[in-house]
């Protein structure tokens, strides 16, 4: 409970009810008029109050709350509500007083910082002059279809909003209680405004059957906006289907109505001149220009959600570039003053004597990130086409990615391309927004494509190097790459993993960082790029990542180094601060400490069993074993979790049938603790990813005392030393402990170690082809979720990697794709 803050200041309401006004200052509204709904203005007093005429007949009224406040009813009280009286109840929500002409305002102006770019088709100057005349006209016109867009925008931005917060709060609670005497205790969850919005938007659209006899272009924005926010707030134990569905209805009624056609006459088409001269001949053409404009910006935002929505394994993209017959959308300027322009089309490369903008590059970089994304996802270098094509050759998928990039980059105008100025002469217009978006997406792609070919876990390279593991590219059969090949795709990578962090601290200079979810991912990806570097620096040859300085003076020396200095301590940071408003942060923050202690333990693994290999004339290959590999074992499963920007079903890994005797649950940080002990797996030479059976202690010393359950990582020659600063503060693993096996219902004192260990490398001798294409953040990214039915997997807990009956799992198994 806030401590009540006496203020020589109150509000005009609470100053003319004379009653006590709880404020924090006159900064934010006051608790009195948070509860009634009111307006919350602060003034000097009059230094002659007029003498009062009559009694203040509504004081009790007002104290009450009034007839305002029964306004604000939850939506829990209207049930089997028709379509005519949602309509009512969604008219009644935008009357509330807190929603004022000054708060529209700011509203706006946070919709145009952070979703302005993905869905461009808000023509501000209109909507403010409806709002105008709305707030100006005794009885306002009923606006139906206007009310729709106006509940999205407050769907989007009121979690962004602190008094919306704040109003919210109470309305949700509905707290009783005289508002004079108690003030508001509620809980502050930035979130629950946005539900309160969601909720009424849904309504407002009507019963199912009814929303979908009806279109418009507003109903196209309204259920764009629904799956805009649906997917931010994707997080694995809901899933992603929300947005996948509200993106995939406006998409079909935005073909229904026809928005992707137009500007292309069909040929043989009589009416296509008449109708062109008419348009040119009217008294309106600025108006005509506007609704062109609407519709086009509003196909492509349908377009722009949909590519990143089929990020991931089986999704299939709805919208093909070649039905867009609509040029591409013009400059923020053009589009304010209402002025028709000639763009170019989506296809169009070179731009001379058209009007260009930032927004429609941003829209071309969309559709090249849809092949990237389709590439890694359908297996990127070991798709069977790839597998005899070097990436140097131009027969290569990479390769002509690559040069796709390069010309789209090529192609820029100056004033687009990457720097400080130039994000700050786009700020200067109140435009930057679009211009981040598109070098965070730049980046990624880079990212995305370049790490097809580097190993998962390079312990034993000294430089960047091919792919350790099958297919690889031997001198004798494919010729030598060019030189410095390897050396820079790598440097690609954590270059662009600096671009993105760049621009974050840009940004959030002047608090301009667009709270976007493809922001979201770009950071993310920096951040995992960054722990890559952390934990295998030899790849990082110019030191983009590892020369970052940042350190997180709010983390306590218990926290790992990783995660208080440096790139990715910066990016796990932000990630925090973004989780308050998108909660599919907070899973990527999570995924991110589990690969820090994955890779720790891994390389751990890997030392050990070098050593007891040094002497061995039979040399293992997986990585773990301290063998030849790359990795690529090791990165499969895994892959789901770092690749997809997730799935569109939730995760059913609380469903499951726990009845059974060889199921266990995992903790999501895959930490045992001693009420979660795993039970025994099935026999066989196999163990489930998710069965970590119980071994008889040795003296006496019980098989979970292990700290947090991960061995102490040992330093190798390429770790950066300090991150083992508290490594006393770990309980050593004995060997039965971290390697486990199906035989361990057996006493594993009785096996002899030289039987156990042949037993252990015989049962992975076989190859398996992996890569960090395959680490699942694209399915996160997409719908919050990492595509596998066994949703949390170990992080390097047990050493064995198992074949699972389930077919999502069957699929990471698998060579061919």
């Amino acid at each position: 409970m806030r401590p009540p803050m006496r203020s020589s200041i109150a509000c005009t309401r609470c100053r003319k009810s004379k009653i006590k006004c709880e404020n924090t200052g006159g900064t934010s509204p006051c608790d009195s008029c948070i509860k009634t709904g009111k307006e919350c203005i602060f003034k000097l007093p009059d230094p002659v109050p007029p003498k009062r005429t009559e009694p203040p007949t509504g004081v009790r009224q007002e104290r009450d709350g009034g007839s305002d406040r029964k306004k604000l009813k939850k939506i829990d009280d209207i049930s089997k509500v028709d379509n005519q009286r949602a309509s009512v109840y969604a008219e009644e929500v935008l009357s509330a007083p807190f929603l004022t002409e000054d708060l529209w305002e700011q509203v706006l102006d946070i919709y145009k910082l952070h979703f302005a770019p993905e869905l461009s088709f808000l023509h501000l100057p209109t909507i403010k002059e409806k709002l105008g005349r709305k707030f100006k006209a005794s009885q306002p016109e009923s606006t139906s279809e206007l009310n729709l867009v106006l509940l999205g925008i407050l769907t989007l931005t009121a979690r962004f909003h602190p008094d919306l917060v704040k109003y919210l709060a109470h309305i949700c609670n509905n707290q009783p209680g005289n508002a004079r005497t108690r003030p508001v205790q509620t809980q502050l969850d930035p979130a629950a405004a946005s539900e309160y919005y969601a909720d009424v938007l849904t309504m407002a659209l009507g019963p199912l059957r009814t929303a979908m006899r009806v279109a418009s272009v507003e109903r196209v924005s309204a259920l764009l906006m629904l799956g805009l926010y649906e997917w931010s707030q994707a997080q694995p134990k809901t899933g992603g289907l929300g947005a996948w569905m509200y993106v995939g209805l406006a998409i079909r009624m935005a073909q229904y109505l026809r928005l992707g056609f137009g500007d292309i006459p069909e040929p043989g088409d009589p009416e296509a001149k008449v109708t062109e001269l008419q348009r040119r001949n009217s008294c309106h053409q600025s108006q005509v220009a506007l609704d062109k404009e609407v519709r086009r910006r509003t196909m492509f935002s349908c377009f722009v959600l949909d590519r990143m929505l089929c990020c991931g394994k089986e999704r299939t993209a709805i919208i093909r570039p070649e039905d867009i017959q609509i040029q591409l959308p013009c400059s923020e300027d053009k589009f304010d003053l209402a002025i028709e322009v000639s763009t170019g089309f989506l296809e169009d490369k070179a731009r001379h004597g058209m009007d260009d903008s930032v927004l429609s590059r941003f829209i071309q970089l969309v559709d090249i990130w849809g092949e990237v994304s389709k590439f890694s996802s359908e297996g990127g270098r070991l798709n069977k086409k790839e597998r005899d094509r070097p990436p140097w050759t131009k027969e290569s998928t990479f390769y002509k990615l690559g040069e796709k990039l390069a010309e789209f980059d090529a192609g820029l105008p100056g004033t687009f391309t990457f720097s400080r100025s130039n994000y700050f002469k786009h700020e200067n217009h109140q435009a930057s927004s679009a211009y981040v978006l598109l070098h965070m997406l730049r980046s990624v792609c880079l990212i995305m494509l370049h790490r097809e070919y580097i190993p998962f876990v390079p312990i034993r390279c000294k430089k960047p190097e091919g792919p350790l593991d099958n297919p690889t590219f031997p001198e004798e059969k494919f010729g030598a790459p060019p030189e410095g090949f390897w050396v820079a795709s790598a440097e690609h990578v954590f270059k662009a993993s600096r671009n993105i962090l760049d621009l974050i601290e840009i940004c959030q200079r002047k608090d301009k960082l667009p709270q976007s979810t493809i922001v979201l991912f770009a950071i993310w990806t920096a951040a995992f790029v960054g722990l890559y570097g952390e934990h295998f620096p030899q790849m990082d040859t110019e030191r983009h990542i590892l020369d970052y300085e940042f350190e997180d003076s709010r983390q306590p020396e218990s926290v790992a180094e990783v995660f208080r200095r440096g790139s990715v301590a910066f990016a796990s940071a932000t990630l925090h601060r973004m989780s308050m408003w998108l909660k599919m942060a907070s899973t990527y923050v999570t995924i991110l400490q589990q690969m820090d202690k994955y890779f720790d333990t891994i390389k751990q693994d890997y030392h050990r069993f070098a050593g007891k290999n040094s002497g061995s004339d039979e040399t293992p290959y997986r990585v773990r074993e301290g063998g030849i590999g790359g990795g690529l074992e090791e990165y499969r499963p895994q892959s789901m979790k770092l690749k997809d920007f997730g799935v569109l079903r939730p995760d059913e890994h609380d469903h499951g049938d726990t009845s059974d005797p060889t199921l266990s649950v995992v903790d999501p940080l895959n930490i045992p603790t001693a009420n979660k002990a795993s039970k025994t797996g099935a026999s066989g030479s196999f163990t489930a990813i998710n069965h970590t059976p119980i071994v008889p202690a040795q003296d006496g010393v019980h098989p979970l005392d292990s700290g947090a359950g991960y061995p102490t990582p040992q330093p190798e020659g390429y770790a950066d030393p300090r991150r083992y600063h508290n490594a006393n503060m770990r309980q050593q693993p004995t060997p039965a402990q971290a390697y486990p096996t199906s035989e361990a219902m057996v006493d594993a004192n009785s096996i002899p170690t030289e039987a156990h260990d042949r037993a252990f490398w015989d049962s992975f001798k076989k190859e398996e082809p992996r890569r960090i294409g395959t680490i699942g953040d694209l399915g996160y990214f997409s719908s919050g979720d990492s595509q596998l039915a066994v949703s949390d997997m170990p992080f390097g807990d047990t050493s064995y990697m198992p074949i699972l009956t389930d077919t999502s799992y069957q699929y990471l198994q698998q060579v061919d794709y």
